[in-house]
């Protein structure tokens, strides 16, 4: 899948969900009109296509030569959809482990703020994600895959519908889609992991089973009513973007600053 019809058939998708999510009969919640921000998240969206293409012709070439013989000849023997399948399930495993990390740990999760900032989800708020994170989303999962032996010729569709999946889930589709929760994630609950009270559940992209295993799947209706954005600063984090780009090093460089204030050197100077 060349890297252009993958950014086409990623435009398409987001012009379709954005007229299906304002639809009365579909929609979950009324949107403003016009779109709060809009020209901010077409600039996230052009970085996120930069990161792609360096992620595609910069480190996919040295991707596709860290196989390991034993494994790359069992994979070698399954049929394509058994392939396909489990490139599926293995890269959305790796990146339900990278989404947790970005929530565990204080460094990454400066930088995640950026795409929980939102205040209106809907499918275009998929782009708004730092540079950084879209390459800690996307590479650690093709790693795998290619030291598992699994051809470029299917990771590169596992990759494109993993980001076509992301923007259904992030969408304001309200549509009773409870049946294949069992299994998949839908709409109604990846944007639970929107809400600032429940940011720390329902962390998978594509499969429900992750988060059942390791138990941090909620299934809390989510009230028209009820705000989304970054904890603590829904009202005060950055919505433009050259604000919102530099917000993780201005955040990071604050929590270290009140890190060495608060030493006891630090004190013992004070006094």
């Amino acid at each position: 899948m060349s890297f252009l019809l993958s950014v086409t058939a990623l435009s398409v998708v987001y012009v379709v969900v954005a007229r299906l999510e304002r639809m009365p009969a579909l929609r979950f919640r009324v949107l403003p009109s016009p779109r709060p921000y809009l020209t901010t998240d077409l600039v996230w969206y052009g970085l996120a296509i930069v990161a792609t293409a360096i992620s595609l012709f910069v480190f996919r070439p040295q991707l596709t030569k860290l196989e390991i013989g034993p494994i790359r000849h069992a994979v070698a023997g399954l049929p394509l959809a058994a392939k396909f399948l489990l490139g599926l399930v293995v890269f959305d495993f790796v990146s339900f482990v990278v989404h947790v990390g970005l929530h565990r740990s204080n460094t990454l999760w400066n930088v995640h703020k950026v795409h929980h900032s939102t205040l209106h989800l809907d499918g275009f708020a998929t782009t708004r994600t730092h540079m950084i994170e879209n390459l800690l989303r996307f590479v650690p999962g093709q790693v795998v895959l290619f030291v598992m032996g699994v051809p470029a010729a299917v990771v590169a569709p596992v990759v494109a519908i993993a980001a076509i999946y992301g923007v259904s889930n992030h969408s304001n589709l309200g549509t009773n889609m409870r049946r294949v929760e069992g299994l998949l994630v839908t709409p109604r609950l990846h944007r639970r992991h929107h809400v600032p009270a429940t940011t720390q559940y329902n962390f998978g992209a594509i499969f429900t089973v992750w988060d059942r295993c390791f138990r941090t799947l909620i299934q809390t209706d989510t009230t028209p009513d009820e705000r989304y954005g970054v904890p603590g600063e829904i009202d005060s984090y950055p919505q433009r973007f050259f604000p919102a780009f530099r917000q993780p090093v201005v955040q990071l460089r604050q929590q270290r600053a009140e890190m060495l204030a608060a030493t006891p050197e630090a004190a013992g100077v004070a006094e």
